[in-house]
C-alpha cells in the first residue's frame, strides 16, 4: 500500500479474497491456500544487485522514493519480500501440482532500480529460482497493460527465459519500453518478444497476437513452465490504461493461455496484482474465471464507449502491420517465421 491517495491500495487483496469466498464459494473451495515466507536477500540477489537492495533498505528508513510514483513507507520492504516469497512458492508448487495462482507481478523492478509501484521483481526471482533448481526453459508471459521493463532487462541476454509481453503501445503509456525491435541481446537475442497493442484493442486484437505470434513461438520454445503475470488493467474501466478489454475478453485471454498450458502439459503459474479504479476485484475474478473455466456471473456498471467501424478497421490494420514487423524481427531466430 502506497498511501491513501495512491492508485495502488493494499486493501485490494483482502477485498478480492472476501468476494471470491462469499460470491463464488465453489470456486473458492477448489483452492488450497499456502502462506508465503518472506524472501531473504539470497533470493533477491538472484536478480537484483546487492547495492540496490541496500539502497532500498536505507530509503525505507527515511520514507524515500524509488521513483516519482513509488515511495517506500514503513512495511514496504516486508510486503515486497512476501510477494516475492509467494511467487517463488507458487512456482515450485506448480511444478508439483500443475497450476497455481498468486498475487504477484512486480515487473517494473529491474536489476538495480525500482519504479512503477514495484520494489523487488517477484516474477524474475521465481524464474531465477527455477533455473537454479534445474529448469532450462522458462516462459514469462506478461499480459499486463504496462510493459514489464524490469523483467525484460533482467533476462535480456538469457536464452533460458523466453519473455513475451503484450502491452499498450509504449508511445501512449508508461514505461515507454517494449517496441518490436527490442528482441534481446547477445545469447538472448530473439528470446524477448514485445507485442505493442493499439489503444482500444479489445479482445479480437489479442486473439490475433496470440495466434500469430505467441502460441507459435511457445510451441517452438517448448517451455518447462509458464509464468503469466498481469492483472485487471487491460479492462476498459481502468483509470490508467486504454486497452478496452471487457470482462469476457480478459476471461477468454486467460482461458486460452490456461488451456494451452493444460493441453501441452506445461505447469502454469498465474500471478496478478495490477489494476486501477473501482473494478479491480471484478477484473481479478474474471481472471480466475478464465483459469478455472467456470461460469461466474460478473459485470461492470460502466458502459463502453461506442467505436465507429472505421476506427475498428484502423486498429486492425495497425495491429496486423505491427505483427508483420515483429515477424521480420524474429524470423532469424525462430523457424516458425
Amino acid at each position: 500500500d502506497f498511501g491513501p491517495s495512491h492508485p495502488f491500495q493494499g486493501s485490494r487483496f483482502s477485498r478480492f479474497m472476501q468476494e471470491l469466498e462469499s460470491r463464488f464459494p465453489a470456486s473458492h473451495a477448489r483452492f488450497d491456500f499456502i502462506k508465503p515466507e518472506s524472501a531473504p536477500n539470497d533470493l533477491l540477489e538472484l536478480v537484483h544487485d546487492r547495492s540496490y537492495i541496500d539502497r532500498v533498505v536505507a530509503l525505507e528508513k527515511r520514507r524515500g522514493y524509488l521513483s516519482d510514483d513509488t515511495q517506500l513507507l514503513p512495511g514496504s520492504i516486508e510486503s515486497a519480500r512476501l510477494i516475492v516469497g509467494a511467487s517463488v512458492a507458487a512456482a515450485r508448487e506448480a511444478l508439483r501440482a500443475g497450476l497455481t495462482v498468486g498475487f504477484g507481478g512486480l515487473h517494473h523492478a529491474g536489476p538495480d532500480y525500482g519504479e512503477g509501484f514495484c520494489i523487488f521483481n517477484d516474477v524474475a526471482v521465481a524464474a531465477a529460482v527455477l533455473l537454479r533448481e534445474g529448469l532450462s526453459r522458462v516462459l514469462i508471459l506478461d499480459t499486463d497493460a504496462h510493459q514489464g521493463n524490469g523483467t525484460m532487462d533482467i533476462f535480456y541476454r538469457d536464452p533460458r527465459v523466453l519473455f513475451i509481453s503484450l502491452h499498450q503501445d509504449p508511445k501512449t503509456l508508461y514505461p515507454g519500453r517494449g517496441f518490436p525491435e527490442e528482441i534481446g541481446a547477445g545469447p538472448g537475442e530473439g528470446y524477448t518478444v514485445n507485442i505493442p497493442m493499439p489503444m482500444f484493442s479489445g479482445g479480437p486484437m489479442y486473439d490475433l497476437a496470440m495466434n500469430e505470434i505467441v502460441f507459435p513461438v511457445v510451441d517452438e520454445f517448448k517451455p518447462e513452465i509458464i509464468i503469466r503475470n498481469g492483472g485487471s488493467d487491460p479492462l476498459y474501466t481502468d483509470t490508467l490504461t486504454n486497452l478496452g478489454l471487457t470482462l469476457d475478453d480478459l476471461t477468454m485471454l486467460i482461458h486460452n493461455i490456461s488451456s494451452k498450458a493444460r493441453a501441452s502439459k506445461i505447469p502454469l503459474v498465474d500471478l496478478f496484482l495490477s489494476g486501477y479504479g473501482a473494478y479491480v476485484t471484478e477484473g481479478w475474478l474474471s481472471i480466475v474465471r478464465g483459469i478455472l473455466g467456470e461460469t461466474m456471473e460478473l459485470s461492470l456498471p460502466e458502459r463502453m464507449k461506442y467505436m465507429p467501424p472505421e476506427q475498428r478497421a484502423w486498429i486492425e490494420r495497425w495491429m496486423r502491420a505491427t505483427i508483420e514487423v515483429l515477424k521480420k524481427e524474429l524470423q532469424p531466430h525462430w523457424k516458425i517465421f
